[in-house]
């Protein structure tokens, strides 16, 4: 992965270079020119007249003052580059400083804009006035999520009105098939099959509308409660073993006392979803392995089968309404598409997340991460 640089160290690059340009420039003119200063100095130095004395031998001025002149070069030479140095060095640290300074307000928005979610996201931005620029980007930002909550809001009504419409005829139609069986007594095996066939659609139907109230009603569900999670993940397995016994699919429960807070009924849903798709895609004489613990704070809660496995580039795929892997496989199976989408939702209610991914004996495992704390020893709720 490509590794990228921020844009404060960018712009005190590019700044430094320019400072650092500028300063050798500067000191290479400066020696130049001191240079030929000194050297035309010493060409037209003029000593006053002296009396020679015979036995004396006369000493030439220009000696006497070379090793001066030199001395006096490269003083000057060390004394620029060491001014150089610590200009240098205060013009790096003032860039630094000033360029941190005016991203701050740039560093606040990209926290907020980090901050929102699908819950919070029609709330607007704070304006800054430190920059226009930045100010403007801000409303930008506003103005596009203003619209993207309004799409969301749009995408949520027509799933909640659709699914109570489609709720009333559905139980109607339901209900005339069972008293039509009841009055009728016996019918044509003709007339039976046609029966079966309407009544398993009208519940694959009603399956789909309710999971589809429960997607978009989450928001309803915000009475949290202290819960243990290994209680909630053992029910579910008694409540899965049928099913399980019927497939020939053998359970575990692997459990550490752990606890959170969280909805009841949210996460029964959660991890009845997982471990009832973890029964319907093993293999007869399969086994399911579910464990939970909590570390680093958080529940972890791992639901491995020994299916047909997920490839790897659906495997994010799979959390999306209505997706499935093997569509043909997953309606003999009378799944509607919409329990992992219910699941993530669930999670992410819940500030946790879900993945898939490949278990090291084949198969699938599905890991499930909630925000949890340590149960105290022998503590109950």
């Amino acid at each position: 992965m490509k590794r990228t640089v921020s844009l404060r160290l960018r712009i005190t690059l590019a700044c430094a270079a320019l400072l650092t340009l500028c300063c050798l420039l500067l000191t290479l003119t400066n020696n130049l020119s001191a240079i030929q200063m000194a050297d035309t100095i010493q060409a037209t130095l003029v000593l006053p007249a002296q009396s020679i004395d015979e036995n004396e031998i006369p000493v030439s001025p220009a000696a006497e003052t070379v090793e001066p002149a030199y001395q006096a070069r490269r003083i000057f030479h060390v004394q620029s580059l060491l001014a150089m140095t610590v200009i240098l060095a205060i013009g790096l640290f003032l860039i630094d400083h000033w360029v941190k300074k005016a991203l701050t307000s740039l560093n606040e928005l990209t926290s907020q804009v980090k901050a929102r979610t699908a819950e919070n996201l029609d709330r607007p931005l704070s304006v800054p006035d430190s920059s226009s620029e930045i100010s403007e980007l801000v409303r930008a930002f506003n103005q596009m999520s203003q619209r993207l909550n309004q799409v969301f809001l749009m995408q949520k009504n027509f799933s909640q009105n659709a699914a109570h419409e489609f709720r009333t005829p559905l139980t109607i139609m339901k209900t005339r098939i069972g008293l039509f069986r009841k009055k009728n007594g016996l019918q044509a095996p003709q007339t039976e099959e046609l029966l079966q066939i309407m009544e398993g659609e009208a519940n694959r139907l009603s399956a789909m509308v309710g999971s589809l109230l429960e997607l978009t009603n989450l928001e309803q569900e915000d009475s949290f409660e202290p819960l243990h999670p290994e209680k909630l993940l053992q029910a579910v397995a008694d409540e899965v073993s049928p099913l399980a016994q019927e497939r020939q699919v053998s359970i575990t429960v692997n459990a550490s006392p752990s606890m959170l807070r969280g909805n009841k009924h949210l996460l029964h849903r959660a991890l009845f979803n997982l471990m009832e798709n973890a029964v319907k895609y093993s293999e007869a004489g399969g086994k399911v392995a579910a464990a939970v613990r909590c570390e680093n704070g958080w529940v972890r809660v791992e639901v491995t089968d020994q299916g047909p496995g997920i490839p790897e580039e659906l495997r994010q795929q799979i959390f999306e309404p209505f997706f499935r892997v093997d569509k043909a496989r997953s309606r003999q199976q009378g799944g509607v598409g919409l329990g992992l989408a219910l699941v993530r939702a669930i999670a992410e209610h819940h500030g946790g997340a879900v993945i898939a991914e490949a278990a090291e004996a084949g198969g699938s495992r599905f890991v499930l991460t909630l925000p949890c704390k340590p149960r105290p020893e022998g503590s109950e709720i």
